[in-house]
């Protein structure tokens, strides 16, 4: 079986992301968002679309860190002037209104340290980065320190794909319909829970 086929075919959304000329500027989207305000991590689209492009794995995943880290900067603002407006709110439909405060009390007592350990850890980023806005953590500090993990994060998911290629190509085309329908349930999923709190 080939590595971007099954049966001798591809996904629809693998030919969609190779023949786009929008799937970057997609990309970039969201990856901006996930890290202020979206819910949906934009490694779900970086994966088959690097699998298909794959010699723009690299630039693909500097895309990702670029936007994230401009996202970034977004949610910290959100953070710091406008907690109460927007902040508060993105916080408690995420489920991290009760930990929030320890959230905040790390960045200000790792700073740029806890910012970086992000990338390892499955606390949305976002989080993070309103929570540096709240504590008024340095903003040149955290800019910083957000390039370094969103690097950080991106190089691991790059790595995975350039060693999990074939794998990831196959589950892509096989599953291709389940794993879009899954993305979109839980993006409804947490709009419902929201609104039913």
């Amino acid at each position: 079986m080939s590595s971007l086929a099954a049966g001798g075919r591809r996904g629809r959304f693998v030919e969609a992301a190779q023949r786009s000329r929008f799937a970057v500027w997609a990309l970039a989207a969201i990856a901006f968002a996930d890290s202020s305000f979206l819910p949906v991590p934009p490694d779900l689209l970086l994966v088959p679309l690097a699998l298909v492009r794959r010699q723009q794995l690299w630039s693909l995943s500097a895309i990702c860190v670029i936007a994230s880290s401009l996202g970034a900067v977004f949610g910290y603002a959100i953070g710091y002037g406008l907690w109460s407006v927007v902040g508060a709110r993105l916080v408690e439909f995420y489920g991290y209104s009760d930990g929030f405060a320890i959230y905040r009390g790390l960045v200000e007592r790792w700073g740029a340290c806890i910012i970086i350990a992000k990338a390892f850890t499955p606390v949305p980023f976002k989080i993070m980065a309103i929570a540096a806005g709240v504590a008024a953590m340095n903003p040149v500090v955290f800019i910083a320190a957000t390039v370094v993990g969103r690097a950080l994060h991106f190089a691991m998911v790059a790595a995975l794909i350039k060693v999990l290629g074939g794998r990831l190509s196959v589950l892509v085309v096989n599953y291709e319909r389940p794993l879009v329908i899954i993305s979109v349930l839980v993006v409804v999923v947490l709009a419902i829970a929201y609104y039913l709190r």
